[in-house]
Parts: structure tokens; C-alpha cells; sequence
């Protein structure tokens, strides 16, 4: 732990919120319960709903920082990467389309350069987030869609189509039909800009609305050809990937042709009924999971440095119903109680994690050291015990369980 005063606490006042353990009992509950029929539409939108609750800057944004002026720079960044090459191609009279706008990220940004611009998303929460944020703008119109067509658009009534760091997350069936459904409302001739990533196949789950997807070369020629696109350009976007060890590319297409027919989605079918964010990431395929837990502590982390903590405690609590049987959020969690002395509420945070997470040796130390500033010597000695009975081969662990033994056999 980075705090030193674990020791000589002056006051203990619990401020954790009171629906806490109910929202753990859920979230294990609806992990335990799941049920696997799962409706792609509903699941897109309550992914993203999810998400955007949290913080939508964060969620639509191409930086980790998480901050206004990092998620304002990235709009002017990647707005300037967008025209690169086709300023002079769209012209200012044009009606755009922006697929996956989000809160309007890159609409906002382009706001004056079309005659029209019109933004839709899936996700209700980010719509009106948009509408919030940029209504006042002239020529800017957002609306939520289903995620998998674009009904409510007439045929050849858009002049030009955008989208940015939205595609490749969208699973594979749905993004074919996203294609043909931009090709049918582009008029003849006009112009597709999109990010993707081509090269090495990396594939994700078909309920999987946050993980990355790479394509290769043949089933993307595929995705565009079958839509009724001719590929004009490809070219490389200045960032490499780590993990998927290539970088993303901007693709210019053409709509030349008519959409082939696209076998429809598998038909909706009865999916419980799930209206808590506990319950609806239950549905989280496991790297989707995986992903979005790890970017919510680090967003809990940056808001801890910069010193919001209640906005890194609800950032932590949505970690924590998302994936509670892993110790990480917990743990940053009682480091933030601590930063206001709230010994008690850290306590009851270790309670959680043994709870839910009982073999995570630190998390029993870390319980055994917040009893006994709380003056609980039983629960101390008793979280020690339960230490011991894991054999923890960590010489960290090991010398702080050490030491506080000896407070306890000393009576201090």
C-alpha cells in the first residue's frame, strides 16, 4: 500500500455506499445464472449504455489519458487525419453520415464543414450525451439506431460516410451488414472513409462488442465487394499495436455497385430480463471482459491522480460488478478509502475480496492491518490465520504478517 499511516489512523468514517454489497450479490449471482441466449442488439446497446454511464469522453476517445483536454485534442487530431486526402473530394454541400459517433467526438469537430452531418450510435446514453454537448451547433443531427441497420434512412441520401475506431469492434455478422446498409443509403459514387485493421486475423467472440478484430486480406476484400465498394486507398495510420502487432489503416471506398443480399441475424430470442449493469455484464464474453475491467482501473487510477476520488470509486464499483471475483478493484478501491482515513470502509472492502476472492494472500494481510487500526485484535489475528493457512511464499506478504504478529503478541 502507498499510504505509511496505516497504523495511527485518527478517525474511521465508513462512506461506503450503501447499495455496495448489494451490487456484489447481484454480480455474483447473475455471473453464477447467466444465461447464454443472447440478443447482439440488445447486448450492443447495453454494452455501450454500460459504458458510457461510467464516462463517455473515456469510451470514445482514441487516448487513455482520460481527461477534456486529451479527448479535445484527439477530436482535432484525428479530424485533420480524416480530410487528410479528400478535402477536395466532399464537397461543403454535402449530407455525411458518421457511423459510431458516440457523443459526437468527430462531428462536433467537422461541425461547418458539411452542409449536414448526422451522427448515429447505439447506445441512447451517448446520443444524449451528444445532443447535450453539441445541439447548438448548426447542421449537426444525432440519433440512436439499432447497431445493425440504418432503417431509417432513405436509399442514396447520404454523399459521404465516416467512421473512426468503431468497425473493428463490431462483431463480424453485424459489421457485414453495417456495410451493406452504408453502401444503400450512399448515393452512386460517393465515398466510404473508415479505420480499420488488416493483416494477421485476430478474432473475437460473436457477442464481443469491445475487443479489437483484425481481418485478413481476402475476407476484407470480401466485406467491401460484397457491399458494393471498390477499395480506393489504404493507407497506414502512424500507431503501432502491441498486442496485435500491426498497425490500424484508413480506407477510402467507393460505392460502385448494389450490396449483395446478407443472410439476416439470427432472430431475436427471449433473453432475461436485465436492466443493472451487474447483470448485464454478465453476458461479457471472457476477453471483452478481461479488457474492460483492465481499462476501468486504469481510469480509477487517473482519476486518483488527479484527485477525484469519488469519481475512482464509482469507476471502481462498476470494476467490481463487472468481475467480482477478482481482487485488483477492491484493493485500489480501499486505497482510496484510506486517502480520507475511512479505515472502516476499507475494512469492509477487504471483508468483499476474502469473500469472493479467498485465496489472494495480500488481500487477508490487508484486512488483518485495517482490523487492527480499527483496535478488532480478533479479526486481525483471525485474517492472519487464514494467511498462514495459504502458505503465501511472498516475502513482502511474509514480513508484514510477520510484523503484525508481533504487535499482537505484544499487545500494541
Amino acid at each position: 500500500m502507498s499510504r505509511r499511516r496505516v497504523f495511527t489512523c485518527t478517525r474511521t468514517r465508513c462512506r461506503l455506499p450503501a447499495r455496495f454489497i448489494d451490487t456484489l450479490k447481484k454480480a455474483a449471482r447473475a455471473m453464477a445464472d447467466r444465461n447464454d441466449t443472447i440478443d447482439i442488439r440488445e447486448k450492443m446497446r447495453r454494452d455501450w449504455d454500460r459504458r458510457a454511464n461510467v464516462d463517455p469522453r473515456y469510451w470514445v476517445a482514441a487516448t487513455q489519458e482520460a481527461d477534456v483536454e486529451s479527448y479535445v485534442d484527439s477530436a482535432k487530431k484525428d479530424v485533420a487525419s480524416l480530410l487528410e486526402g479528400i478535402a477536395d473530394r466532399v464537397s461543403a454541400e454535402a449530407r455525411a453520415l458518421d457511423l459510431g459517433c458516440g457523443i459526437g467526438r468527430l462531428s462536433a469537430e467537422l461541425s461547418g464543414r458539411f452542409r449536414e452531418i448526422v451522427g448515429v450510435d447505439v447506445s441512447p446514453v451517448m446520443i444524449a450525451a451528444a445532443k447535450e454537448l453539441h445541439g447548438d451547433k448548426p447542421g449537426l443531427h444525432f440519433e440512436a439506431n439499432n447497431g445493425v441497420d440504418l432503417s431509417g434512412f432513405a436509399d442514396a441520401s447520404f454523399d459521404f460516410a465516416f467512421s473512426y475506431s468503431v468497425l473493428p469492434h463490431i462483431p463480424t455478422d453485424v459489421l457485414r451488414s453495417y456495410f451493406a446498409e452504408v453502401s444503400r443509403v450512399l448515393k452512386p459514387g460517393a465515398l466510404f472513409r473508415y479505420q480499420f485493421w488488416v493483416g494477421a486475423p485476430a478474432e473475437a467472440l460473436a457477442h464481443d462488442t469491445l475487443s479489437i478484430r483484425a481481418y485478413g486480406e481476402d475476407e476484407f476484400m470480401a466485406l467491401n465487394t460484397n457491399a458494393g465498394f471498390e477499395v480506393e486507398l489504404r493507407e497506414t495510420i502512424d500507431y503501432f499495436d502491441p498486442i496485435l502487432k500491426m498497425n490500424p489503416c484508413w480506407v477510402n471506398v467507393r460505392r460502385v455497385g448494389e450490396a449483395k443480399p446478407v443472410l439476416p441475424l439470427a432472430p431475436r430470442e427471449n433473453l432475461q430480463s436485465q436492466s443493472t449493469i451487474d447483470e448485464t455484464a454478465s453476458m461479457l464474453a471472457p476477453a471483452e471482459r478481461e479488457l474492460e475491467y483492465g481499462l476501468l482501473l486504469y481510469l480509477a487510477v487517473k482519476h486518483a491522480e488527479r484527485g477525484e476520488l469519488p469519481d475512482a470509486e464509482r469507476v471502481l464499483e462498476n470494476a467490481i460488478s463487472i468481475e467480482p471475483k477478482r481482487a485488483e478493484a477492491y484493493i485500489q478501491w480501499a486505497a482510496a478509502r484510506l486517502e480520507v482515513d475511512d479505515f472502516a470502509g476499507a475494512l469492509k472492502l477487504m471483508e468483499a475480496v476474502n469473500e469472493q476472492v479467498p485465496d489472494e494472500p495480500i488481500a487477508w494481510l490487508y484486512r488483518a492491518q485495517f482490523a487492527y487500526t480499527t483496535g478488532d485484535k480478533k479479526t486481525a489475528s483471525m485474517a492472519l490465520d487464514r494467511l498462514a493457512a495459504l502458505k503465501c511464499k511472498r516475502d513482502d506478504v511474509r514480513r508484514g504478517a510477520q510484523a503484525l504478529r508481533r504487535k499482537l503478541r505484544q499487545g500494541g
